[in-house]
């Protein structure tokens, strides 16, 4: 398959001063934050997993290097990575205009909000929704007029879910009952202490949640208001931002990238774009 590369590539390539793309050879580093499950996570056990342990875990195979982790701290990564602690960031960060300036940035997964009912969605909420087509998830929403719905405070999950409210209400239905809490685990335990019909969250936190927990409960609708995620290397360093770009293609043309996408509750890119605008 094509690589998808786009900006001034040959140029870049053709100008990087690095006399390699690793800084050990027959390695490559990464680093994450594994304090962020189900991106990264360390088991009780002490071993990793995670979204990003399986996705660049498995890059790291493509390319025939061994792959070595540094766990950090998020406010840590841009700077460890300016300094060349390590050779690119896996941890689903999120592409903006900012960080396009200081690193490559390789979109790679979406990352969307869902809503968490019980098990056989009794209030019925459905939509023929589409990644990418907002006014596709308006049935859902509208399902949700009158109904409880609990909400982490103060984050965009909570301004998406005041939003569609506000355009039910102006529309003529009910207004979404919204209860925010301090943090997504309280606005599940609502959900699971009954005191919610349903929870409006991050759509990986919460099948992460309904996997290990075995709650009874299921995704009504994932997907809504989704933003890629991006692996990242140095701005000079092109052309491994390239090798990846190859390796995730060769995973998703033999189905590999989609086992990984659909066991941790993440919607796939259509393409992997390398610094999108």
């Amino acid at each position: 398959m094509k690589m998808i590369l786009t900006g001034a590539l040959a140029a870049l390539m053709s100008t990087s001063a690095m006399a390699g793309p690793l800084m050990s050879e027959g390695k490559i580093g990464f680093a994450a934050d594994f304090a962020a499950a189900p991106n990264q996570f360390i088991r009780t056990d002490g071993t990793m997993d995670g979204l990003n342990v399986d996705m660049c875990g498995e890059i790291g195979k493509r390319l025939n290097l061994e792959v070595e982790w540094t766990n950090l701290a998020f406010p840590g990564l841009v700077p460890g990575l300016q300094a060349g602690r390590f050779d690119s960031l896996c941890t689903a960060i999120f592409i903006n205009p900012e960080r396009l300036q200081i690193m490559n940035m390789i979109s790679y997964v979406q990352w969307g909000e869902g809503l968490m009912v019980p098990n056989g969605n009794p209030a019925g909420i459905s939509c023929e929704a589409k990644i990418g087509v907002p006014e596709s998830y308006e049935a859902c929403f509208d399902g949700l007029a009158g109904k409880a719905v609990s909400v982490a405070a103060g984050g965009t999950t909570n301004k998406n879910l005041v939003a569609q409210s506000e355009r039910m209400v102006a529309a003529g239905l009910a207004a979404i009952d919204i209860r925010a809490f301090d943090s997504n685990s309280e606005a599940i335990q609502a959900a699971v202490a009954g005191q919610v019909d349903a929870a409006y969250l991050n759509a990986p936190q919460a099948a992460y949640y309904i996997k290990t927990s075995n709650a009874p409960f299921e995704m009504a609708f994932t997907g809504n208001a989704a933003n890629k995620l991006a692996i990242t290397t140095m701005k000079d360093n092109v052309e491994l931002a390239g090798m990846i770009v190859k390796a995730l293609e060769e995973m998703k043309a033999d189905g590999t990238y989609l086992q990984i996408i659909e066991k941790w509750g993440v919607a796939p890119v259509d393409s992997f774009v390398l610094n999108p605008n």
